[in-house]
Order: structure tokens, then C-alpha cells, then sequence
């Protein structure tokens, strides 16, 4: 499942992100060989016009990564037949050789709504490589017609260039010996229909029913790190951080460098607001693959949340951005760090971009107008403010600071106003009560100065009490 984001201002997000997953069987002919073997494979990434592999379509990404893994774990394995000991091979030799004597068959390929699957094999003879110059070059052409027919296919599917949402199974069944293709066993056709159901309940935010089908999935293959994976998501979305950690534990002992499983399991302890695990995590996910933009983000986040660093949050940003610069969190989560930093110039753009790139997002509104606040262009944080409430959007607490607004101009009759609608949001904030009872003494309304005053003394404000002191208590 895509990796969850945590924002800045508590609310959840998420990018969309592609997966690349195969589940690789082989086999390679040859008189004195019995060579079979077996691998997973799986890749995930977000989306966003300089993430998408910097221009290769992803059909093409798929087809290229599993050969390659292929031939890697094939070279390993011909290094140590007999069939090819006599000839003194170097890795790199024997490598172009077994890829010269590899023919790839497309056998089923389908685009299902934001879904991406491929099925193929490969078929080879060791012995191939023993039988002279004139087999090599009948395997060149064999080689370049490969290349041609997947030339063919790729204008084919041009449309397969922006999913939105993670691929959900890449599946490659491959026999060498024999030439014969086994059907597809019923158990595996029915955990991708499970796998299937599930993320398509998951999209549609049926969190419960998701959760559901992955279970099934898992009886009957309990090391599916998909579905572990996914669960985990569904689990976090419902915010239950402690089992969602237990999925992605589970993923990252079947798959330890797995860079996805470490940016969800951030997030989760970002959940929890256990920031030192949530970075390290996020920090191992980019150690394994540098170019996960997703990472970038929530580590600044959690590095914002933690208040200790803001210069590495920002170094952060900056990285992401440079990835994904069309993306308006990154803009809006920089513009809070340079914020934290005093620089409030540069923040003023950053919020401004990301207004730009997303003007229905309440949150660059609300922490723009906090940072106008601060600068003391009232008017403008005013406009901030208002455009928020005008949204029906109660973010932060800004009827809060409206009304903070509205005492540095001198209007107490609206401050007076935001502040009770604060207080109706937020019945046990002290500091409103305190604020609120300071605006009705300066109007002259002393009895409800001083029951504001109590009501902020009773839930914890020491200030309050000198306040008391000095225009007295209730009869």
C-alpha cells in the first residue's frame, strides 16, 4: 500500500505510490544441470513527473528489472556448472552470454483500472553456450528481436504512464525446461483475486472489510509480505499504530530491505509521537533507497514535530522538493521550517507556492496567517484567518488567533466573539478563558471578566490569579 504521510498540522496525507512485486520460478536446461531457483522481487515508488523513473515508462521498468535480477541470480548459478566450467568464464563474460541465450515470451498483460499485471517467461539451454560462434549469433538475433517486440509493446501501452495508485502484483512464471507453461495453481490465482479485493476495498476507504480479505489471504499464505504490508496500512489508517507495526515487523523479517515497509512504520510511531523511532526509520528507508521522496517528507515532519533540528528538516524539504516540485506539501512543510527559523521572507514564498500549487489547502492558509501574525501584517493573517473559517475549516485554532488579530487593530467587540467561538471548540484551553475575561474588563463587563478569570484559574492558569488579586472574586 501507498505509505501514509504524517502533515504538519496532525492531519494524515498520503502520496500515491507505484509497486513493482514479482514472485520469480526458473529453470535452465541442460544435460548435466538441474538448475532451478526461485526469488522475490519488489520495488515501490511514489508518483510525480520526476519520479517516474526519470522517464521510463513502467511496463518497461517491470520487464527491465526482472531480467536483470534474472540474469544476476542465473550468473550465480552458471558459474558452478560443469557444462560451462571448461571454458573460464569471467562473471561479466558469462553474464552477456546467459543474456544472449534468454528468450522472452509476453504471455498476458493487463491494465484493470489503476491495476498493472504481467505474466511471461523465459526460456534457455545451458548447453547453448558451449555450441560455438554461429549459436551466439543466431542468439543475437533472437536478442534483438526481443529488444524489437518490446519496442512494440511499450508504444502499446503508452496509456500505463501514470497510475495512481501501487501496482498490486507484477507475476512472472517462468519454466526453461521443456518449453511447456504449467497452468497457474489455484491457490495463487486466488490469493491475487484476494490481494485484489482487498486493495480495491482499501481504495474505497472500507478500511474493516480490507483488513478482512488480507486475513484471508494470510491463511492461506502466511509469508505473503503483501498483504502483510497492506494490512498494515488498512491498520494504520484506522489508527491502530500498535498492530500496524506488527504487519510491517512481520514484512521487514521476510524482507529486510524492504525501503516501503520502514517509511510505513514511521509513520505508525509518527502516530505514536515516538519521533527518534519514527526518524530512524524514515533514515534506514533512504539508506536503502535514496530517491524514496516519501521518506524525505515524513522525516522533516517528524524532525518539525520534534522542535530540536529545523535546519535538517529544511535540508529534507529541499530534497523532496527537488524530486517532487510540483508537490505543495513539500512547499508548505518547508515554509513551517523556515518559519521555525525566523525566516520568514522565505516562508512567505514557500506558503505562497504551495498555495499555488494547491489552493483548497486550509493548512497553508491558516500557518500563512500565523507567520503574517508574526511579522505583524495584520491585515493580511486577518485574510488568512478569515479565508480558513470561509472554508469551513477549524484549523489550528484559528478563531483563536483571529481574535488576536483583532486586539492588535483595536476591534474587541470581534475579538470578544472569536474568542467564545474558540472557547465552544475548545472548552478546556485556559489561555481563551484568560484572554476573553482581559477583553470583557477593557468593555467594561467586570462580573464575566472575573468568571473567565475563575474558569481559567480552576483549569490550571496561574496568571489568572493576579488577575483575581487585583479585580477580586465572585460573591
Amino acid at each position: 500500500m501507498a505509505s501514509d504521510s504524517v502533515d504538519q498540522n496532525g492531519a494524515g496525507s498520503s502520496g500515491a505510490q507505484h509497486r513493482i512485486l514479482a514472485d520469480i520460478a526458473f529453470y535452465l536446461s541442460a544435460a548435466r544441470s538441474a538448475f532451478a531457483g526461485s526469488f522475490k522481487y519488489q520495488e515501490e515508488f511514489p508518483d510525480g513527473p520526476s519520479n517516474e523513473m526519470r522517464g521510463l515508462r513502467l511496463r518497461d521498468k517491470a520487464v527491465g528489472k526482472i531480467q536483470t535480477l534474472l540474469l544476476e541470480k542465473l550468473v550465480s548459478y552458471l558459474l558452478e556448472e560443469p557444462a560451462l566450467a571448461a571454458l573460464e568464464y569471467s562473471r561479466g563474460q558469462l553474464g552477456n552470454l546467459a543474456a544472449q541465450i534468454l528468450e522472452t515470451e509476453i504471455l498476458e498483460e493487463k491494465k484493470i483500472e489503476q491495476d498493472y499485471y504481467l505474466k511471461a517467461r523465459i526460456i534457455g539451454d545451458v548447453e547453448a553456450l558451449t555450441e560455438g560462434r554461429n549459436t551466439l549469433e543466431e542468439l543475437k538475433e533472437k536478442v534483438r528481436a526481443l529488444e524489437q517486440a518490446k519496442e512494440r509493446a511499450a508504444e502499446a501501452n503508452e496509456d500505463i504512464q501514470k497510475l495512481k495508485r501501487e501496482i498490486e502484483m507484477v507475476k512472472t512464471r517462468m519454466l526453461l525446461a521443456g518449453g511447456n507453461i504449467e497452468e497457474e495453481p489455484e491457490e495463487d490465482r486466488a490469493i491475487f483475486d484476494l490481494i485484489e479485493r482487498g486493495d480495491s476495498l482499501y481504495a474505497r476507504g472500507d478500511f474493516d472489510e480490507a483488513i478482512h480479505t488480507y486475513n484471508e489471504v494470510l491463511e492461506l499464505d502466511f509469508t505473503s509480505a503483501v498483504a502483510l504490508m497492506n494490512r498494515g496500512a488498512a491498520l494504520l489508517k484506522k489508527g491502530d499504530s500498535e498492530r500496524a507495526i506488527e504487519n510491517f515487523d512481520r514484512v521487514l523479517e521476510l524482507e529486510p530491505k524492504n525501503p516501503l515497509s520502514y517509511v510505513n512504520r514511521g509513520c505508525a510511531f509518527a502516530l505514536k509521537e515516538e519521533w527518534e523511532a519514527a526518524i530512524g526509520d524514515f533514515s534506514r528507508a533512504i539508506e536503502l533507497a535514496p530517491d524514496t521522496g516519501e521518506a524525505y517528507l515524513n522525516r522533516s515532519i517528524a524532525l518539525l514535530k520534534q522542535g530540536i533540528d529545523y535546519e535538517a528538516a529544511d535540508n529534507d524539504l529541499a530534497l523532496y522538493i527537488g524530486m517532487n516540485p510540483g508537490e505543495y506539501r513539500g512547499h508548505l512543510n518547508r515554509a513551517i521550517a523556515l518559519s521555525c527559523m525566523q525566516q520568514y521572507d522565505s516562508a512567505l514564498r514557500e506558503y505562497e507556492e504551495a498555495i499555488h500549487l494547491n489552493p483548497s489547502e486550509m493548512a497553508a492558509y491558516y500557518n500563512r496567517g500565523n507567520t503574517y501574525l508574526t511579522v505583524g501584517d495584520v491585515a493580511n493573517a486577518l485574510d488568512d484567518y478569515t479565508r480558513v473559517i470561509n472554508m469551513n475549516g477549524v484549523e489550528g485554532d484559528v478563531y483563536y488567533n483571529r481574535g488576536i488579530a483583532y486586539v492588535k487593530i483595536g476591534e474587541m467587540d470581534k475579538a470578544l466573539e472569536d474568542f467564545t467561538r474558540s472557547i465552544e471548540a475548545y472548552p478546556l484551553d485556559a489561555e481563551t478563558y484568560l484572554r476573553r475575561g482581559w477583553i470583557h474588563a477593557h468593555l467594561g463587563n467586570k462580573s464575566l471578566a472575573i468568571r473567565d478569570w475563575e474558569h481559567a484559574h480552576s483549569l490550571g492558569n496561574e496568571t489568572a490569579e493576579k488577575y483575581l488579586e487585583r479585580y477580586g472574586r465572585t460573591p
